[in-house]
């Protein structure tokens, strides 16, 4: 049983490791648009007022922000493909065919489709890691298998043509479908949750980092909008405000062990911007204490909302300005920002008690 449980451990360890591989590169990018979004809140009637929602520039620099996470699926396969030793712009290749503008076009439109009369799943990659990931590196297997058996004089040609052919039905058919059967049952997990009460709360506030860590975060949004039909969302809208504030003061506190100026941009894209990723991905994950402080931070926060009934009435960002969603009918602000003081401190202190300055990766699981 030992040994079982010490093999477990391994592959769960080698997995976040090679997440987190794939993922560090692109780190830039997401500090770079998330610190983009958060200059636009301030900026915004949300804050100081100095742009207005329609006005030029805010609208260039806002597609300009979502663009840097509508085509991560691209960046997550050039830097995959680095880690799994294939080429490049293949792999590119492959993850922009999951947002061809047509493909993207008749999904929106419900517009069913087969390959090979093996049947499409309808589903957007917009915004997606996880899934580019697993197709780089399932194609890294194929890749090889064929430029060991394609002859040498063909393989310009047949190399790339037949990866691309094969990788088609595995990326929509198999990986897609995939990704709708865990999308479902975390939205199932989700409406359990919600009929627990308080307790349901705390745990929904606790497993978000992992929610989003196995690129779930589509289904995470399917049911609040499920949720949200009612006028009313007792869960999951202010679960996730809460979550990115969490970290945020779980990274920052970090950034006081460490003084990395990089922990201090992720800290605040975190928790102003809502823009959870770099300091997940990029310094949580790394961290087993950190994790286990943001957990612990999420339950007890979202205990407290979860008694005392904060509820939100709209969306808005999930970082520090998502609390005012919480002013409606029956206004719960004053509960929600006294959970947000609860799970941030508690995540912050924890944090700073059991890091000593030193990362304990995920290796050292």
């Amino acid at each position: 049983m030992k040994k079982l449980l010490q093999q477990l451990q391994n592959i769960i360890s080698s997995v976040l490791s090679t997440l987190i591989d794939c993922i560090v590169p692109i780190l830039p990018i997401m500090i770079g648009v998330g610190m983009l979004k958060v200059i636009l809140i301030i900026l915004s009637p949300l804050v100081f007022n100095i742009l207005s929602y329609d006005s030029d520039t805010y609208i260039v620099l806002s597609f300009v922000a979502d663009a840097g996470y509508y085509f991560m699926p691209i960046y997550a396969a050039v830097s995959s493909a680095d880690v799994f030793k294939i080429d490049r712009y293949l792999s590119a290749m492959i993850g922009a065919m999951l947002l061809s503008p047509t493909f993207v076009e008749m999904v929106e439109n419900g517009i069913s489709l087969s390959v090979f009369s093996l049947p499409i799943a309808s589903t957007s990659y917009g915004n997606q890691i996880i899934s580019s990931i697993i197709a780089i590196w399932i194609m890294s297997y194929i890749y090889r298998f064929l430029d060991k058996h394609i002859h040498e004089n063909l393989k310009p040609i047949l190399l790339p043509l037949t990866t691309i052919v094969i990788m088609v039905p595995i990326a929509f058919c198999a990986i897609g479908p995939l990704g709708v059967f865990l999308g479902n049952r975390l939205v199932d997990l989700i409406l359990w949750l919600k009929g627990l009460g308080p307790i349901g709360n705390a745990i929904m506030c606790a497993i978000i980092p992992f929610i989003t860590i196995f690129g779930l975060g589509g289904a995470n949004l399917s049911a609040m909008l499920l949720l949200a039909s009612t006028g009313v969302d007792p869960i999951l809208f202010f679960a996730n405000v809460l979550y990115n504030n969490i970290l945020g003061f779980v990274t920052l506190a970090l950034y006081l062990k460490d003084h990395d100026a990089q922990t201090l941009a992720a800290a605040i894209t975190a928790s102003i911007g809502g823009t959870s990723e770099p300091a997940l991905f990029g310094i949580v994950m790394k961290d087993n204490k950190a994790l286990m402080s943001l957990c612990i931070g999420g339950f007890l926060g979202g205990l407290y909302a979860g008694i005392s009934g904060v509820k939100s009435y709209a969306m808005a960002s999930f970082g520090t300005f998502g609390i005012i969603t919480t002013i409606g009918p029956d206004s719960s602000i004053l509960h929600a920002s006294i959970a947000m003081v609860i799970g941030c401190l508690s995540g912050f202190i924890l944090c700073l008690l059991t890091h000593h300055g030193q990362k304990d990766t995920a290796k050292d699981l």
